[in-house]
């Protein structure tokens, strides 16, 4: 499987700088039997780079210098419609009068091509400065992504600090915002919103592309642990490490 990281993504930009921040994440992919991980360089995603690879992984697009080209765009799109895995891992939202921020409005450009909406929102344990823990009720067991491949353990506990909120009429949501979090924006709870949402033609035959999707509410929860911009890094907290390989091997039909 041969693995593309995008260089415009937020973590993907700290972690050239200093050859830290995903140094756990990458590691945990290369265990991943024959998988190649590539950088891509800081320039819009062309089509001829992405024929080259099988998945395709964006950790937040922040700033308007990152946004999306309409080519960038029509070329993402068709690489999924193709057969291609994309995992697109969003941030928190702003939250006014503490955080100018709004790290979701690139991302929601790319996510509303295949029906998802990516909330402004900041979501975040309703107890200032305690991390929130997704599990039991709040996952969806009988996903591959979430029960593994055969003989393999579940996933049984992800952990994040905020993130964003996704909804969608299309995706099937693999995991929910647990009822301890609310929206500091406005104190509200989660109300059916997700963290975590997966998208194939086996789900939703309706869809014109062959290939997988897997959007999440957060980036920072794949950050090497010790790490701390743009945020705690807490890959090492409950199952991270193996929820986002079993996102690439998903979205590399590696495991169904």
């Amino acid at each position: 499987m041969k693995i593309l990281m995008d260089g415009n993504g937020l973590q993907t930009r700290i972690h050239v700088q200093n050859e830290r921040r995903l140094q756990t994440f990458l590691a945990q992919l290369e265990d991943i039997p024959f998988c190649v991980v590539d950088f891509s360089p800081e320039l819009p995603l062309a089509k001829s780079l992405l024929n080259n690879y099988d998945v395709l992984v964006i950790t937040t697009r922040h700033g308007e210098e990152y946004s999306y080209s309409i080519e960038e765009i029509t070329a993402i799109t068709d690489f999924v419609r193709q057969g291609g895995g994309l995992l697109l891992m969003s941030n928190h939202g702003d939250l006014p009068g503490h955080n100018i921020n709004d790290m979701t409005k690139q991302d929601a450009v790319l996510a509303r091509q295949f029906g998802i909406e990516i909330e402004n929102s900041w979501f975040a344990n309703s107890k200032s400065g305690v991390l929130s823990e997704f599990s039991a009720s709040d996952l969806l067991v009988t996903h591959p992504i979430i029960c593994g491949g055969l003989g393999e353990e579940p996933i049984r506990s992800i952990v994040t600090n905020n993130c964003c909120s996704l909804v969608s009429a299309d995706a099937v949501p693999i995991i929910n915002l647990p009822s301890q979090m609310i929206d500091h924006r406005n104190g509200l709870p989660a109300h059916g919103r997700n963290f975590a949402m997966a998208l194939d033609a086996e789900a939703n035959s309706a869809l014109d592309r062959m290939g997988r999707v897997v959007v999440v509410a957060d980036s920072g929860f794949i950050g090497t642990e010790g790490t701390t911009n743009p945020g705690p890094g807490l890959i090492e907290k409950g199952d991270n490490r193996r929820f986002v390989q079993n996102v690439i091997r998903w979205l590399g039909r590696e495991i169904d």
